[in-house]
């Protein structure tokens, strides 16, 4: 299936819910580009992006893109701050693409593929709840 489509279909691990209120981006490190990268490879790249994050003051939280059947997942972070800096941080991490939410309302932004803005639905109604731990 076309990574466009296979974007728009994901669903949202995240332990602690978010306010509807705010207005903020979903943003991977992992898997640059949509190739595969090793466990080890993508847990790197993600520690270098919480760094940054930290150094950079962004309010951020951990959750997880999933594929609807959870099968595939990509840690990522809610990170709250404006579009136009959420995109070139996608850019900057070589995605194709990033999430935006804004009063819950759920957007699929390109980041290096040409194809338009995409309205999702209401993020609230792609979180998942979180697998109990056995």
């Amino acid at each position: 299936m076309d990574q466009w489509l296979l974007y728009q279909n994901t669903v949202f691990l995240m332990p602690k819910p978010l306010s509807k209120r705010l207005d903020f981006a979903i943003v991977t490190a992992h898997n640059p580009r949509g190739k595969l990268l090793s466990e080890q490879a993508n847990h790197h790249r993600d520690l270098q992006l919480a760094a940054e994050l930290t150094a950079a003051g962004v309010k951020a939280q951990s959750l997880w893109g999933c594929s609807p059947d959870l099968k595939h997942r990509e840690k990522s972070w809610a990170l709250v701050m404006a579009k136009t800096p959420a995109l070139a941080l996608g850019q900057k991490l070589e995605q194709n693409a990033i999430f935006w939410v804004q009063n819950d309302e759920l957007y699929l932004l390109p980041c290096l593929l040409e194809q338009p803005p995409c309205f999702l639905g209401l993020f609230s109604e792609r979180i998942v709840e979180c697998p109990t731990q056995g």
